[in-house]
């Protein structure tokens, strides 16, 4: 049984509910026809469109085992290597469009959202009604296709103290008040990427929370559009881009991170997961297969950003004619090719050797840690080794797209800026794409983003500590020991 997949005009026409978005002290009435946020909602629509293709459906969808209606791979609920590739198909078609430069994207929240509904088990501790709210949003969220991005890390104010003894109650969301049907939400949360493209938020903490934080020790969801949330976007990049030519990536790429405010926001129970309970808040991204899930995605859109990467250093050195130079060939084998490779494997390795508990497939922890503890140092050396390609290539570039166009400095420009194998034109429109990943506050946002997404690299470590086989390696070691 086939199914009618969300369309780009669908999700427009969601966008135009009357959020509160305030940018530059004035609110925003329609976000998809703002220039700070209409470019990358529009690729958003465009991806839509291409997720609906028959032929993207018929390897990015599958059938529902019970009613035979397909839907979106992201809310597969994988019980198998075959199914974490379903997934890892569907992520790349969400990724490839924006380059793997959107990194939360409608099949990132999904994964969380699938993960719980593969282990309500856990929401069911708190009481069954919990578990079915997770359920019940599930498949909601799964047949209407809805576009969720979540707010799961608590402001810096006082990092010292926990939720309940911050400088005066409710800086962080919880729950002020009980009423017939439902609770009343008072707070804010900080890093809520993509709250502006987005339909719904998943509000809860990824922090551990502490005895104490009862108050705060909330899961839930609800829509974007919600009387109380007002939305405080940091400075979209778009809004500063002069032209496409000039900052190809900032005005089209750019997700935008965003500060979600909940001034009493009533929530109805059925939205609902988790309620004054820290264990369970605590354990629901590590004991679910949530984190590992969710951070599978964010591997699969790094490996296509990898990949473009490598291009990008490629055409650095074919408009220069460098390509052919050995050293340059042992440049980018060693520090380009050798290290995208590597990363491609650790995410196949995490594909097909899952870890099965209680019929969910979870990507390997081992790999999936691996993997994100290498991404924080490969985003730092790739760069660097683009930089070190183009040289003091981005120092002689003109000012703008009308240096071409300018009788007075076209000659100019046309002569002097032109390549060994591209003319000016092509040679200046590939330097300014390399420098708005490299350079610009755009590039910079996607460093930190790379770097810090998930947690510091401490914590990112610890968890690869942990999933690693130490037993195995130590047995070895006994093993030789024994041996004489």
């Amino acid at each position: 049984m086939g199914v009618a997949m969300r369309r780009g005009e669908q999700y427009l026409a969601s966008l135009r509910d009357g959020r509160a978005v305030f940018l530059d002290g004035a609110r925003v009435d329609d976000v998809t026809k703002h220039p700070a946020f209409a470019p990358p909602i529009r690729r958003i629509a465009a991806t839509w469109d291409l997720a609906a293709a028959a032929d993207a459906q018929a390897t990015t969808t599958f059938a529902d085992p019970a009613t035979g209606r397909r839907h979106s791979a992201m809310w597969l609920v994988p019980r198998s290597a075959d199914d974490l590739a379903a997934r890892r198909r569907v992520h790349r078609l969400w990724a490839e469009p924006s380059f793997g430069l959107m990194g939360r994207t409608p099949d990132h929240v999904a994964c969380v959202l699938s993960a719980f509904a593969g282990w309500r088990q856990l929401f069911d501790r708190g009481g069954t009604r919990f578990g079915d709210n997770v359920m019940r949003f599930y498949e909601r969220a799964r047949d209407e296709e809805l576009y969720v991005a979540y707010g799961i890390v608590p402001l810096q104010i006082d990092r010292s103290q926990p939720a309940h003894r911050q400088p005066e109650p409710f800086l962080y969301p919880g729950v002020v008040a009980e009423r017939d049907g439902g609770i009343v939400i008072r707070g804010s949360q900080g890093i809520t990427t993509s709250a502006v493209l987005a339909d719904w938020l998943f509000i809860s903490y990824i922090t551990p929370l502490q005895a104490g934080d009862e108050a705060y020790a909330l899961s839930f969801v609800t829509p974007v559009a919600a009387s109380g949330i007002r939305i405080h976007p940091r400075r979209p990049y778009a809004q500063t881009a002069t032209s496409v030519f000039d900052y190809p990536l900032s005005s089209r790429f750019d997700e935008v991170d965003a500060t979600v405010v909940f001034d009493d926001v009533f929530v109805p129970w059925e939205q609902v997961f988790i309620y004054r309970d820290v264990g369970l808040v605590n354990a629901q991204f590590h004991e679910s297969p949530s984190h590992t899930l969710a951070n599978f995605q964010s591997l699969v859109r790094f490996t296509v950003k990898l990949e473009f990467m490598a291009g990008l250093a490629l055409k650095l050195l074919e408009v220069h004619a460098g390509e052919r130079k050995p050293e340059a060939q042992a440049a980018l084998g060693g520090d380009i090719a050798a290290l995208c490779a590597t990363f491609d494997a650790i995410v196949q390795a995490a594909e097909r050797n899952p870890l099965i508990l209680e019929n969910v497939a979870r990507p390997h922890p081992q790999y999936v840690y691996a993997g994100m503890s290498l991404q924080r140092r490969l985003i730092v050396d790739m760069l660097r080794a683009i930089r070190e390609l183009a040289g003091g290539a981005f120092q002689q570039l003109p000012s703008s797209e009308a240096s071409f166009t300018s009788p007075a400095t076209r000659a100019d420009v046309e002569r002097f800026m032109r390549g060994a194998t591209a003319d000016a034109r092509q040679r200046v429109k590939l330097l300014k794409l390399v420098w708005d990943f490299v350079g610009t506050e755009f590039g910079g946002r996607q460093l930190q983003y790379e770097m810090f997404y998930s947690a510091a690299q401490p914590v990112v470590n610890t968890r690869m500590f942990r999933a690693y086989d130490w037993q195995k390696a130590k047995a070895a070691v006994d093993r030789c020991l024994g041996e004489y």
